[in-house]
């Protein structure tokens, strides 16, 4: 297989390129646009069956006028008393986004001129601002609801009054914010990868051409995979900013480390052959089956994020799969097209010269040497080495807060200050308990009962400020207007739309907290409240009665849940996949459980220095949730590579020697072509730092120094200590020793 592709490439070079330039020309022709790929965004991340699906449906269902998988707040502000026509174009405003459009869109509005009663809550005391509340049902993080939310933004700005200011927050003001970061965050990593290869490649190669060829190949493989996830998008796929950020930043460190690869075996050839077709075509056969062992071990580790129930992840898992498919053809076919193109000027203007002898001088020898003299040493040295940051590692405190990583001049930021400055900020995020079933209420005398013993129960709770309920129907008892509503039949039947369905089997409260929504105190409160109410409506009910949750604290706790079980699930599923490959290619079931080990090590040693680093030199209060699970696959899937090639060439060596001298010459052999990849993958994927953005800064560091650890510590020195340790002079057999050919330095 590979000797055909080989010399079809080698024959046909320019027929090559052209095919590439083709392919890639036609999709960016077909591919849908931005606004094409947002109006087939799923509604949520969440799976159909998930709890808070469950209840948004409910509360679709028994409150439509007030329901919402998202609200955006419009917060208008006057510096002095908002004028008749301020008041003015904010009604005619809340009737546009309730009438056509709205219906359109699929949104409700609750506003002083839609919903009358909410008149103490939407307009502030000093008369200075109002709040428009937008509901929609659309997730907040989507390219959809960041439509949504300009299209308002664009409708108010045509017509504001003199004098009238307004910000935009919420949870659709926070996922606009996020979003337009993301993006940006996006362009900034992209731009950062490619000058970080550029720099690496030239000090690699110190020829202009020779690292503009893996640069400009994986370059349009890169593109030619975004586009082509575009076109599964539009096929019921999806992919989101994170998901296309990681991809750009693995395909490049993966594709140009398979380039590299080839490239060090093609200049070898080119020394010794007259012939450019006949020295690539020798390159591939002789790379090609390394190359595509390391794709698929990273392709099988990665595709199992798509055992995950949270859809980021497992869009991640079948994206990524299909970017790494793209990104091995590139290095196996358009990386050798051009080189054979370019001609002996490929590596001008260093000389023609052959390989260098292996292992003989350099750092990588004098290594090896130590390894092999003191490998128990070597071993310990490398445990006592870890041991604190994994300890750290293993007691990481994550954090699920969002909020914190808006931008401070974002205009959800600014919209959260007015909140705080005129009205109270806690009913931005509130949350919602629905309470269902046939004994909920059998009139709305006994309504009004249950209602007070759940304000009562909710109260209970140090973190809740507040409660808006049929029996407290603006909020704090204490206020004249809610008593009077509270106690009067009027006030009572103007309530109920709000807070009990129309054939009473759902009772709603809103529970405002004093901590920030995506907090651990407000998902502690939550869940606390939750289960009291659940352990009330048992034994009140004899288990007839449901309890439901809505908001953005309900919502990031099933993500948290979801997420937990995800952790076990794929971090499971990818290290039977990987030491199954890895049985597989060693043949040695004691030598693969060391790799994954040693493996493992490092993923728990990135975890603790990360937090170290972010939490206790820059003063964050955790490592983001979503940096584990992905932290895992990758820096399990790609660094497992390194220790494949190490190992198999030592399994190559002792076919001819004794084992400490298969160690020795393996690792003087593999240093310099490993130790390029690793500081290439290490910067590709280190380039997420550049973002400004935490999450994807904690990625950045863990990545990098992951794939740096393995490269110059584990790898050289941990995992071919411990095979010498606990192999000493055994002779391990491989049944396919040509699996990894002698590579020599480029």
């Amino acid at each position: 297989m590979f000797a055909r592709l080989a010399i079809t490439v080698s024959t046909h070079p320019v027929r090559w390129i052209a095919g590439w330039l083709i392919v890639a020309a036609c999709l960016a022709y077909t591919t849908p646009s931005p606004e094409q790929l947002a109006s087939i965004e799923p509604r949520s991340l969440l799976a159909a069956d998930e709890p808070y699906n469950k209840s948004l449906a409910l509360e679709r269902e028994a409150f439509p006028d007030i329901a919402s998988r998202t609200r955006t707040v419009i917060i208008f502000e006057s510096d002095e008393s908002l004028t008749p026509e301020h008041e003015s174009f904010i009604a005619n405003l809340s009737n546009e986004l309730h009438g056509d459009l709205g219906q359109t869109r699929g949104w409700t509005v609750i506003s002083p001129t839609t919903q009358p009663l909410m008149q103490s809550r939407l307009r502030s005391e000093d008369g200075q601002s109002v709040m428009v509340v937008v509901c929609s049902d659309t997730n907040y993080l989507t390219r959809r609801s960041v439509y949504d939310v300009e299209t308002m933004d664009s409708l108010i700005a045509e017509s504001l009054p003199a004098g009238l200011r307004y910000e935009m927050t919420g949870e659709g003001g926070l996922g606009r914010d996020l979003v337009h970061s993301s993006e940006e965050a996006f362009e900034r990593t992209t731009h950062v990868t490619l000058l970080a290869l550029l720099v690496i490649l030239v000090i690699v190669y110190r020829a202009p051409l020779a690292a503009s060829v893996p640069l400009c190949a994986i370059g349009l493989s890169v593109i030619v995979a975004i586009m082509l996830l575009n076109h599964l998008t539009r096929a019921g796929w999806e992919l989101g900013s994170i998901e296309k950020t990681i991809v750009v930043v693995l395909l490049f460190g993966s594709g140009t480390d398979y380039a590299l690869f080839w490239l060090a075996e093609y200049r070898s050839s080119l020394a010794k052959s007259d012939s450019r077709p006949d020295a690539a075509t020798k390159s591939t056969i002789v790379t090609g089956p390394a190359i595509v062992a390391s794709a698929a071990t990273t392709i099988c580790g990665l595709t199992m994020l798509m055992a995950a129930k949270l859809l980021p992840s497992f869009n991640a898992g079948r994206a990524l799969a299909v970017a790494l498919t793209v990104s091995l053809l590139a290095a196996l076919t358009l990386v050798p097209a051009m080189a054979v193109v370019l001609g002996r000027g490929l590596f001008w203007p260093r000389r023609r010269r052959h390989a260098p002898s292996q292992g003989s001088g350099g750092v990588w020898s004098a290594i090896a040497r130590t390894v092999v003299a003191h490998p128990i040493r070597s071993v310990l040295c490398c445990l006592l080495l870890f041991a604190l940051p994994v300890i750290r590692g293993w007691n990481v405190h994550y954090t699920y807060d969002a909020l914190g990583v808006i931008p401070t001049d974002s205009s959800a930021a600014r919209g959260q200050e007015l909140a705080a400055k005129h009205f109270s900020s806690e009913q931005l995020f509130s949350w919602t308990c629905i309470l269902k079933g046939d004994g909920v209420a059998g009139d709305l005398a006994q309504a009004l009962e249950r209602s007070k013993e759940l304000v009562s129960i909710c109260r209970k709770n140090k973190h809740v400020v507040d409660v808006w309920s049929l029996a407290t129907p603006l909020g704090d008892p204490e206020r004249s207007m809610t008593a009077t509503l509270a106690a009067t039949d009027v006030g009572r039947e103007q309530s109920k739309q709000y807070y009990l369905s129309e054939n009473a089997n759902a009772m709603r409260v809103e529970v405002m907290l004093d901590a920030p929504p995506l907090s651990d105190a407000a998902m502690t409160s939550c869940a606390s409240v939750l289960g009291d109410i659940e352990e009330w409506a048992q034994r009140g009910s004899s288990g007839n009665m449901q309890v439901f949750a809505t908001g953005l604290t309900p919502y990031i706790l099933d993500i948290k849940s979801v997420a937990d079980k995800d952790e076990v699930r794929v971090t499971g599923l990818v290290i039977a996949i990987i030491f199954l490959i890895v049985v597989f290619l060693v043949r040695d079931l004691l030598l693969a459980i060391v790799m994954i080990a040693a493996t493992l090590l490092v993923y728990f040693v990135t975890l603790g220095v990360t937090e170290w680093f972010f939490v206790s030199v820059m003063g964050q209060g955790g490592i983001d949730w979503k940096v584990k699970l992905f932290a895992f696959v990758i820096l399990v899937a790609v660094g497992q590579d390194y220790n494949i090639f190490l190992v198999t060439r030592i399994l190559q060596e002792n076919k001819q020697h004794e084992l400490p001298l298969a160690v020795e010459k393996a690792i003087a052999g593999t240093g310099g072509v490993i130790s390029s990849c690793g500081a290439i993958m290490a910067a590709t994927l280190g380039s997420l730092a550049a973002t400004g953005l935490p999450f994807f800064q904690e990625l950045g560091m863990a990545f990098a120094l992951g794939v740096l650890v393995d490269t110059f510590v584990v790898r050289p020195i941990l995992v071919p200590a411990a095979l010498l340790v606990i192999r000493g002079n055994r002779q391990p057999t491989l049944r396919n020793p040509e699996i990894l050919p002698v590579q020599p330095a480029p």
